[in-house]
C-alpha cells in the first residue's frame, strides 16, 4: 500500500491543524499524525 502526500503533519494541535488547513487550501495533500486519536 502506498500513500502519496504533500504535507504529513505531526501534531493536531492548533499550529498543526492550522499548517494542514493552509496547505489543503491550495491543493494539497495532506495527512495528520495525532497520538490521542485513531482513525
Amino acid at each position: 500500500m502506498a500513500f502519496d502526500f504533500d504535507l504529513f503533519v505531526i501534531g493536531a494541535g492548533s499550529g498543526g491543524v492550522r499548517a494542514a488547513r493552509f496547505a489543503a487550501g491550495f491543493g494539497a495533500k495532506v495527512a495528520v499524525a495525532e497520538s490521542r486519536y485513531r482513525g
